[in-house]
């Protein structure tokens, strides 16, 4: 059981589990942006985990990949810099599919390991119809004008430990995003979608507002770079950063078992019930998929 060996890293509450009070899954649409090289490695092992129990999903790339519900944003390339044209393209994208429903965007990478459950309790005390960015880890990085420009910049959110934006944001930002991104942000120079986006949405009056639980780097680097106090002062962390793909199967297998303990030492049949139900539906679509996608080795006679 290699998950245990999480027990002694990443906090472990045993009970007490409270669920979001405003938010349900499905209110928000998410956004992997990802490249050809890691569609087999790290999106097959998001889209095995933690996104397979999601609704709205999209992975923006440049190339057509069968097993994975790629959305292709033409002429984007797969080099570092594709990440900014997959991004705006994919946003415009995403806001023209669910802009009557949606009530969050989360933009992550494909080597993001996000807790759903606890990242909706982010958003309790927050209210879509308010022009919002949403995330933690923060950095500085300086903002542009005319792509020479510099002008004030923004302290902007960890774009790899994900980020929300508000469906009221993306409304505002969406006649803009195509025409900042090609005439204002220097590409070559910053080639930071994260940044951009912030800056983009500082340029409409909306700066971060930051929460605890985004965390930059994986659960081993946290703990090493922050110590256990400060990775262990909130219990219900909701994002990891480079997380390779086997860890990504065995933190999300820790996750959903913790989660299940604490239903279950909760005595709260209802919500176990309803998530034993989700996960074993899921669990068989995904051997359906795999089914179709393994090639076993051909069986050699003695």
């Amino acid at each position: 059981m290699y998950f245990l060996a999480y027990c002694d890293i990443v906090p472990t509450p045993r009970n007490k589990w409270i669920s979001a009070k405003r938010y349900v899954e499905s209110d928000i649409v998410f956004i992997i942006y990802t490249g050809a090289p890691f569609y087999q490695t790290r999106a097959l092992a998001t889209r095995d985990t933690w996104l397979s129990r999601v609704t709205h999903k999209y992975f923006f790339s440049s190339t057509p990949y069968p097993s994975l519900p790629v959305t292709v944003i033409e002429g984007a390339g797969e080099n570092y810099m594709s990440n900014m044209k997959k991004l705006y393209k994919g946003l415009k994208i995403a806001y023209k599919e669910h802009n009557q429903t949606a009530k969050f965007y989360f933009l992550a990478g494909c080597d993001t390991f996000v807790n759903v459950p606890h990242l909706l309790k982010r958003l309790d005390e927050f209210n879509h119809t308010k022009a919002l960015v949403i995330g933690g880890h923060p950095f500085n990085y300086p903002c542009f004008r005319k792509k020479t420009q510099t002008i004030e910049g923004v302290q902007y959110p960890s774009g790899g430990a994900g980020f929300f934006l508000s469906a009221t944001l993306m409304e505002m930002m969406y006649p803009k995003i195509e025409q900042f991104f090609q005439d204002e942000w220097p590409t070559e120079k910053s080639p930071y979608n994260d940044v951009a986006v912030n800056c983009l949405a500082a340029s409409l009056g909306v700066k971060a507002s930051l929460v605890p639980g985004f965390w930059a780097d994986n659960p081993q680097q946290t703990l090493k770079q922050n110590g256990i106090k400060r990775l262990h002062a909130d219990s219900e962390p909701n994002t990891f950063h480079y997380v390779p793909p086997t860890s990504m199967y065995i933190l999300d297998e820790f996750y959903v078992f913790q989660h299940i303990d604490r239903l279950a030492n909760d005595n709260n049949l209802n919500e176990l019930v309803k998530f034993t139900r989700q996960f074993v539906a899921v669990h068989y679509e995904l051997l359906r998929i795999k089914k179709n996608e393994c090639t076993l080795p051909p069986v050699k006679s003695t």
